[in-house]
C-alpha cells in the first residue's frame, strides 16, 4: 500500500494538541455551526427491492478524503470514532477507499473509476452527481440519527426532494494571512488579494470555480454561481489583473499552500480553517480573514452509489458516522462544525470553541455574510474562463 502524505484531517489532529482550538479567536475568528431543531424531513426513497442485507457481501468501496476513513480500519490514522460501531458490527476487511484530493478530481473519479458504494462530496458538486446517474437517493427512515440533523443542511442536500446527500461536516473558505507582513488596514475584504503592495507574496488556489466566486464578491456581484455572461467576463479581467500578483496557483495544500506561507515565500494564501490551526500551530503570527464581502462556505457529506450491492451496510456504515456520540468527537477532533443538532456547548472539550458555536442559528452557514459554495449551471463557460486567465 502506497503511503499517503499527512491529510489536513490528520494534521488537525496531531495539531489539537499543540494549540487549543480555543486560542484560535486570537489568530482569527472561526465560527462553527450546528443547529437546533429536527430535520422532520420526508424525503425518503422510494419503496424498491433490495435483498436483506444478510444476503448482501460487505464488501464496500468508498470514495472519501484522506483522514475520514472509518474507525477500526488500518487506513484510520486520526483517531476518528466516526464507523468504529459498523466496524465492531461487520469488521474492516470489507471496507476499501479510494481518496479525493479536490473536488473535481472526486467527480472524475467518481465518473470513470468506481463504481463506489459510497461517496463523500461537497454540496456545490450533488448536481454533477445526480446528473451523471453516479448516486441515488437515501432511504432516510433506515438512519435513525437521520432525525437529529440540520433541517437547512437537509433540506438544502435535496434534489427534486429527494435526500440524495446526508449532511455531516462544513467550513469555511478565506484569505488566511500573516499578521506581522500585512497591515491591518488592508486587511478588510477580497480586494486583499488584488493589493499590489504585496506582489509576489499572494497565492490563489488553482480552482476555477473557487477563483471566480472571489473575484465576484470582490466586484458586488451577488449570484456568485449564476454568473451572465457579462459578469463573467468581468470576473476574468479582474482575475487577469490579479495574475501578476500571484507568486503561483497552488494545487496541493501540503506540498505547496502550507510550506510557502510557513517559510514566508508568501504571505496571503487562499485557505480552509484548518490552515490556520496548522500556521499558529507552527507558531505563524496569522489572521483567517473576515471579508467585508463575506467568506465563502461549504458543507459535506455522504452520497450512496447508483450501483450498490450492499444497500443496507451502506446505510448503516453512514449511521455510524451521523450519530450523536461520532459527531461530537469529530468536532472536538478536527474543530469542524457538524449537522448533527445534539452536539451542544457542553460538550465541546474547549469552552472557547463552544461559545463560538452559532447554535441557535440553523442557516449560519449562509447567515450574514457568508456565501455557501453552489452548484455552478454555466460550469463550461466557467472552466473555459478560467483556462484563458492561466493563459494570459
Amino acid at each position: 500500500m502506497l503511503e499517503r502524505p499527512i491529510n489536513r484531517r490528520q494534521f488537525l489532529a496531531r495539531s489539537a494538541g499543540l494549540i487549543g482550538v480555543g486560542t484560535l479567536g486570537t489568530v482569527g475568528a472561526i465560527d462553527f455551526l450546528t443547529a437546533c431543531g429536527n430535520s422532520n424531513s420526508t424525503a425518503t426513497a422510494s419503496p424498491s427491492p433490495h435483498p436483506p442485507i444478510s444476503a448482501e457481501n460487505g464488501n464496500m468501496s468508498v470514495l472519501e478524503w484522506g483522514g475520514y476513513e472509518a474507525g477500526g480500519t488500518k487506513a484510520q490514522a486520526s483517531g476518528l470514532l466516526a464507523g468504529t460501531d459498523y466496524t465492531k458490527k461487520y469488521g474492516a476487511s470489507g471496507l476499501t477507499y479510494g481518496y479525493i484530493t479536490t473536488d473535481d478530481q472526486g467527480l472524475q473519479k467518481a465518473t470513470s473509476g468506481g463504481p463506489f458504494d459510497i461517496m463523500h462530496p461537497y454540496h456545490e458538486n450533488v448536481q454533477d452527481y445526480v446528473s451523471r446517474g453516479l448516486v441515488q437517493p437515501w432511504d432516510t427512515s433506515l438512519l435513525p440519527s437521520f432525525k437529529d440533523l440540520n433541517p437547512y443542511l437537509v433540506k438544502a442536500a435535496q434534489i427534486n426532494n429527494k435526500q440524495y446527500l446526508i449532511p455531516w461536516d462544513w467550513g469555511y473558505g478565506s484569505l488566511l494571512y500573516r499578521t506581522d507582513k500585512v497591515e491591518p488596514a488592508d486587511a478588510t475584504g477580497w480586494e486583499l488579494a488584488w493589493n499590489s503592495k504585496y506582489s509576489g507574496k499572494i497565492s490563489l488556489w488553482d480552482g476555477a470555480s473557487t477563483n471566480f466566486e472571489i473575484a465576484a464578491l470582490k466586484l458586488g456581484f451577488p449570484n456568485i454561481d449564476n454568473l451572465s455572461d457579462s459578469q463573467l467576463a468581468s470576473a476574468k479581467t479582474a482575475l487577469i489583473q490579479q495574475k501578476p500578483l500571484n507568486k503561483l496557483y497552488w494545487d496541493s495544500e501540503y506540498n505547496q499552500e502550507q510550506p510557502n506561507f510557513q517559510s514566508g515565500t508568501v504571505w496571503i494564501t487562499y485557505a480552509w480553517q484548518d490552515s490556520l490551526v496548522a500556521m499558529a500551530a507552527a507558531g505563524i503570527k496569522c489572521a483567517f480573514l473576515n471579508p467585508s464581502q463575506g467568506r465563502l462556505s461549504w458543507f459535506g457529506g455522504f452520497m450512496l452509489g447508483a450501483k450498490t450491492e450492499n444497500y443496507y451496510h451502506a446505510h448503516e456504515y453512514v449511521e455510524s458516522y451521523i450519530n450523536h456520540d461520532a459527531c461530537v468527537q469529530m468536532t472536538n477532533l478536527f474543530a469542524y462544525g457538524t449537522s448533527n443538532t445534539t452536539v451542544t456547548p457542553d460538550l465541546i472539550k474547549d469552552k472557547t470553541l463552544a461559545a463560538s458555536l452559532d447554535l441557535a442559528n440553523p442557516q449560519a452557514i449562509t447567515s450574514g455574510t457568508n456565501h455557501l459554495q453552489s452548484w455552478s449551471p454555466n460550469r463550461a463557460k466557467l472552466e473555459l474562463a478560467w483556462q484563458e486567465v492561466v493563459a494570459s
